[in-house]
């Protein structure tokens, strides 16, 4: 909100993704850790559980978006079968590490491909890793995924003209967000108080709305006399919460 797939596809599964080793920003110590999960792809990709196994500890957390615990061996029974064709990772980027003694923590970004029949399924993601040195080398001890909301959804065709009668200051609730809703370009846009720029509510149908990065949706409420006195923000997960045009 605004303010199951196999196991395998949110475990980075490796392709090239340019510049990940190398970024400027990242120190020697923290390149390493970059280079480690790109060691751990990589062994993931090709099947190689041997390899993968001696970098991820026996007791691993492994912690999807929907909040369920998977396991170390769960893992390597999930991928043993399962085409390496059928899933794949690409541009790992916005790499952030912390190193702190003998603990380091690496969150990331990817593009996530899915294969199903003749349709790519593409979700973008946020990764943690978690790492500890124990021997004098680090193995993986906690990993935690989720998707990020992009919006795949195509817009209707609607009359832009029509877009005045939504303009206006919505509030979330006392003290709390305030939307601006204006009508420009024969769009309709929305922005947030804290906000720097405008976000375009796209129409889905009449009198609903949507936005790219947010998998919830606006619709606009009418009194009895045809003027609009709020809108519906129904969450993905279907609990709605109810805003107030107060201007």
């Amino acid at each position: 909100m605004r303010p199951a797939f196999t196991i395998v596809i949110f475990l980075y599964l490796a392709t090239a993704w340019p510049g990940a080793y190398g970024q400027p920003e990242l120190t020697p110590e923290q390149q390493q850790i970059v280079r480690l999960h790109a060691r751990i792809s990589e062994a993931l990709q090709k099947r190689d559980f041997t390899t993968w196994s001696s970098y991820v500890a026996n007791d691993c957390i492994f912690s999807n978006e929907d909040g369920e615990i998977t396991t170390k061996a769960q893992i390597v029974e999930s991928m043993r079968n399962l085409p390496a064709g059928y899933d794949r990772s690409a541009n790992h980027r916005d790499f952030l590490v912390r190193v702190h003694g003998e603990s380091a923590v690496l969150n990331f970004r990817l593009t996530a491909h899915e294969r199903f029949t003749d349709a790519d399924i593409i979700t973008e993601m946020r990764h943690t890793q978690t790492f500890v040195k124990q021997g004098g080398r680090w193995l993986l001890v906690a990993e935690q995924w989720g998707a990020l909301p992009i919006n795949f959804r195509q817009p209707a065709r609607t009359d832009g003209g029509s877009y005045k009668d939504y303009v206006g200051r919505y509030e979330w609730r006392p003290g709390g967000p305030v939307d601006s809703v204006s009508a420009k370009d024969g769009k309709l846009w929305t922005r947030l108080n804290g906000e720097s720029q405008d976000h375009e509510y796209k129409p889905s149908g009449r009198e609903t709305f949507f936005l790219e990065n947010d998998l919830g949706s606006v619709t606009f409420v009418r009194n009895a006399h045809g003027q609009v006195t709020g809108y519906t923000y129904q969450r993905a997960d279907g609990q709605e919460i109810h805003v107030k045009k107060v201007q």
